[in-house]
């Protein structure tokens, strides 16, 4: 797959990129709302009434358009807010039933202060209180490099609802099942920061976060897992620089975790390091998600 030709702009320090996927979509015929929350401003994408019914559970396909100050966030997130522009193209022209609702979320990267800090927080607290929240979330993030389709691994609390662990465990068995499909790299589940998964699952969502990585790093990500204690951790907590480098004296601490997430948060998250065969395979994640409607959880 080539990038788009306007890829670049987006990544611009000046980009309104807010206004640039609302226009983006406008191009496709596709409306769009924006949900002020927190002061955080969601991109929602309108969708006819029609394509959505009751018997199914509702698939949010979630993709964070902000991104840290002074970085061109190529991958970070621009790679996800792509895939689900493309997406939502492929959906605007059905003509069935889909339950899919995509939306592009402000203040993913505000979660470094805390999941309540994060945008999708409040938004999904919002989702709860319309009751809008039946269904799963499906979080696109840093999807634009290497060949590999990961599933953020998460620890969940161990005193939490049986019927949301099922869920959420239904949840995972989905994309593993996806990527059994679509990928000969099966059910790769690794430790990551958190992402806007972090603020659906504090408010009881169920909610998966995607990512991409080369087949390289993954393996020596595994390699390092298992050889370096607190590694794991420190991973998920986002507080890789709090393991003590007498630990594992041989490495630099950074080094332990793949070259892809060295370079997010950096001016070295730029298009040049993006790989466009990434987003051919999360295309064909979003299909196998947009085909297949699930019937909700009689409880």
């Amino acid at each position: 797959m080539k990038l788009p030709s306007d890829y670049i702009d987006f990544l611009q320090p000046d980009c309104d990129r807010k206004t640039f996927i609302q226009n983006r979509l406008l191009e496709s015929g596709i409306k769009s709302s924006v949900l002020v929350i927190d002061g955080k401003e969601h991109i929602y994408v309108d969708f006819p009434s029609g394509c959505y019914s009751s018997r199914y559970k509702l698939k949010t396909l979630v993709a964070h358009y902000d991104r840290i100050p002074g970085t061109y966030g190529a991958n970070d997130n621009s790679s996800g807010v792509f895939a689900l522009l493309e997406a939502a193209k492929k959906i605007a022209v059905l003509d069935s039933v889909h339950n899919v609702r995509i939306i592009f979320t402000d203040g993913e990267e505000e979660g470094r202060f805390g999941v309540v800090s994060q945008g999708s927080y409040s938004l999904a607290k919002k989702m709860k209180e319309l009751n809008e929240d039946d269904g799963d979330v499906y979080v696109f993030d840093c999807v634009g490099r290497g060949e590999v389709p990961v599933i953020c691994e998460i620890d969940l609390p161990p005193k939490i609802d049986k019927l949301f662990s099922r869920k959420y465990t239904n949840l995972i068995s989905q994309v593993q099942n996806i990527f059994n499909r679509i990928s000969s790299f099966n059910n790769v589940m690794l430790p990551a920061s958190y992402s806007d998964n972090a603020g659906f699952l504090a408010n009881g969502i169920p909610a998966v976060a995607i990512t991409m990585l080369p087949r390289d790093e993954v393996l020596n990500y595994m390699s390092n897992l298992k050889r370096i204690p607190g590694l794991r951790q420190s991973v998920m907590n986002r507080k890789l620089e709090d393991i003590p480098s007498k630990v594992a004296p041989e490495y630099i601490l950074r080094e332990s975790v793949p070259l892809t997430w060295r370079y997010i948060h950096t001016e070295f998250d730029k298009i040049t390091t993006l790989t466009p065969s990434s987003f051919t395979i999360v295309s064909h994640i979003i299909d196998e998600i947009i085909k297949h409607n699930y019937l909700k959880t009689v409880v």
